[in-house]
């Protein structure tokens, strides 16, 4: 079912790029609350430029294994424990 869901970007949430880390910032945290603040590595940054309210999970894994010369079970891994984690924390939601 994650597979051919699609997801869009909470309005809640910012993405920055801050000395060369990208950042997801909840804006319903407090400035104190470094845990809510998710640094973001290659595939991770990847992943969220993608997820644009309009791909299914499977697009994005589709477009991934383009761009990025690694296993499909790999990528589909990866992809599917991101959006996960970014479900859990309330950044991303069902369009």
């Amino acid at each position: 079912m994650l597979m051919n869901s699609v997801f869009r970007r909470s309005e809640n949430v910012v993405f920055r790029k801050i000395e060369g880390e990208y950042i997801l910032v909840p804006l319903t945290s407090s400035s104190e609350d470094v845990e809510s603040i998710f640094n973001l590595n290659e595939a991770g940054t990847a992943i969220w430029e993608k997820i644009d309210g309009k791909r299914t999970v499977h697009d994005i894994v589709d477009v991934l294994l383009v761009e990025y010369d690694a296993a499909p079970q790999t990528i589909k891994s990866d992809v599917t424990s991101f959006i996960n984690e970014l479900i859990e924390a309330g950044l991303i939601e069902v369009s």
